[in-house]
C-alpha cells in the first residue's frame, strides 16, 4: 500500500468517525421557560424555547395550542390555537419566544416547534406544559 492510499484510507475513517458528531449538532431544544411537561400557576407573558445552536428566527415557528390528552392512549392532540404570536428578536438566536394571551384558560397546552438552525437542518418537536391558577 502506498502512501497515497494510507492517507486517504485514513481520511475516511476520521469521516466516519467524525460525521456522527457533525449530524447530532442540529437545533434541538435545551430547555423552556417554564419548563417542559410542567404544571405553572402562574401564568409567563411569554413562552421562551433554548436551543443547542442559533436558529433562523424568520423560518422557524413556536405554537401553543389548548391541548386535548385521549384518556385510553394518554396520547395529546392539538386544539385551538392560542399564542398571540412569536416576539420580535434578532434574525439569527439561540432563544425564541412566543407571546401568550393575558385571559388564558386553565387547562393544558401543546407548544410545538420547528426551527430551522444555522446548519440548515430543520428540528421539530413538542411538549405539554398545564396550566393550574
Amino acid at each position: 500500500m502506498t502512501v497515497a492510499q494510507i492517507s486517504r484510507w485514513l481520511a475516511l475513517v476520521a469521516l466516519i468517525v467524525l460525521l456522527p458528531s457533525f449530524s447530532v449538532a442540529h437545533g434541538m431544544l435545551t430547555r423552556s421557560q417554564p419548563a417542559a411537561d410542567s404544571e405553572i400557576a402562574q401564568l409567563p407573558e411569554a413562552i421562551r424555547l433554548s436551543f443547542s445552536e442559533r436558529v433562523e428566527s424568520r423560518f422557524s415557528r413556536v405554537t401553543v395550542h389548548r391541548a386535548r390528552r385521549d384518556p385510553e392512549t394518554g396520547e395529546v392532540s392539538p386544539q385551538e390555537r392560542v399564542d398571540v404570536g412569536m416576539t420580535e428578536g434578532p434574525a439569527v438566536a439561540q432563544e425564541l419566544a412566543v407571546r401568550l394571551p393575558e385571559n388564558l384558560d386553565a387547562g393544558l397546552y401543546l407548544i410545538e416547534w420547528q426551527v430551522l438552525s444555522i446548519d440548515s437542518h430543520r428540528t421539530t418537536g413538542r411538549f405539554t406544559l398545564t396550566y393550574k391558577p
